[in-house]
């Protein structure tokens, strides 16, 4: 399959001496000695959630197989996606760039990126939302109306999250104050006044520390008025509408809904097949030795990983491996193979449509029309193996 950019080619500072001593070690074992032993995870800054059940895996799976496995941090998208890319990290718990960049939409329309070969190869639930502090007076989404609100640098794929949270209560961008944003500099944002409201990861070190001070509100995205879902297909096509109780500052009792959705491990389509048969394997097979290592360790549980919404195919041996365990099926099957081909249509249509339009501002824009006239419509998945992988309801 053609290759749009070449993985040394692309943000080769990415992968300088110097980022590499950013990469944070999660295991006190002996270094291997055989660099073909050590592989590297990208993903967010230590203190998220995302991070803490990401370490608490490597550190596992560093103990028991032997191979060293460390993480490398960025604050923003680009950050955590590019390592993958140029070959720095072999794998990435990134966020929803994953599927941006598969797709080479917005600021993955470039020269230097384009539509790019990810795979899926673990998929572990979460629950995504918008907290405030419960004296703000904010207790819907409608009552974010002129509030201020985030807009996370370099971070597209949650900026469009925090559109469709908006959306949800009948608003807009227009109808708050935007305030730009690292996603790491939120906290103390909400706590000085900067910020009314911000996004996070229900559970994790991060979150848990404005719960620890002040009483907080995650703001409740449920009901049955399916208009209030109508923008989140095209802004956040990976996001579904789930209940959790275990979010920081909630009372024993008390749910809310807010977006389920993965933040999966991925990796390029060229990683080798048995490389990745022994990665998940090892992450079923010792599951029950970090599942309580964080409040979300628990949903690494290969019963609960997600297979729907599917936006990026997954790893050709994360598909065996669903299939020996008995969870693969006929939908499931036809969507992969549908985004296969969706890619390929991709790959061989970006060369020629970046020369025809690279001097066009409008390029992002016109690449998802051009996508949305010429590619064929998903396939639905109607036959999921069991009703966790739905999520909850909303």
């Amino acid at each position: 399959m053609p290759r749009p950019i070449s993985r040394r080619s692309l943000l080769m500072g990415m992968s300088s001496v110097s980022a590499l001593a950013m990469l944070s070690g999660c295991s006190s074992g002996p270094r291997a000695t055989d660099r073909t032993q050590q592989l590297v995870w990208s993903t967010y800054n230590v203190g998220t959630g995302t991070y803490n059940d990401l370490a608490a895996v490597a550190n596992t799976l560093t103990g028991k197989t032997g191979r060293q496995i460390r993480l490398m941090t960025s604050d923003t998208g680009i950050g955590r996606l590019a390592p993958l890319i140029n070959g720095t990290a072999q794998y990435s718990r990134a966020g929803d760039e994953y599927y941006y960049a598969f797709e080479g939409n917005d600021e993955f329309a470039s020269e230097q990126w384009g539509p790019q070969p990810l795979r899926q190869v673990w998929t572990p639930p979460g629950n995504y939302g918008v907290l405030v502090r419960k004296d703000s007076g904010i207790e819907t989404v409608a009552d974010l109306k002129g509030k201020k609100y985030p807009r996370l640098v370099a971070s597209t794929s949650m900026n469009r999250k925090l559109e469709a949270i908006l959306n949800y209560g009948g608003l807009t961008g227009s109808d708050v104050e935007m305030v730009d944003i690292s996603y790491g500099g939120q906290i103390e944002a909400v706590k000085t006044g900067q910020l009314d409201a911000m996004y996070q990861n229900v559970v994790g070190a991060n979150v848990e520390e404005p719960a620890s001070q002040y009483p907080i509100r995650w703001l409740d995205l449920g009901g049955n008025d399916q208009s209030r879902y109508e923008t989140w297909e095209e802004l956040a096509p990976m996001v579904i509408p789930g209940r959790f109780t275990d979010g920081a500052g909630m009372a024993d009792g008390e749910s809310a809904v807010n977006m389920q959705y993965s933040i999966p491990l991925t990796t390029l389509a060229e990683r080798p097949y048995d490389e990745v048969t022994r990665l998940v394997t090892a992450m079923d097979k010792y599951f029950e030795d970090y599942k309580n290592a964080t409040p979300d360790a628990k949903n690494f549980a290969f019963d609960q990983i997600l297979l729907d919404p599917m936006v990026v195919p997954f790893h050709e041996a994360m598909v065996d491996f669903l299939k020996e365990k008995g969870r693969w099926t006929k939908d499931l099957q036809t969507r992969n193979d549908a985004l296969l081909d969706r890619e390929q249509r991709m790959a061989e249509a970006w060369p020629d449509f970046w020369e025809q339009h690279k001097n066009d501002p409008e390029v992002p824009a016109k690449w998802v029309d051009w996508k949305r006239e010429n590619l064929p419509k998903l396939p639905t998945i109607d036959d999921l193996p069991n009703s966790s992988d739905n999520g909850g309801a909303a």
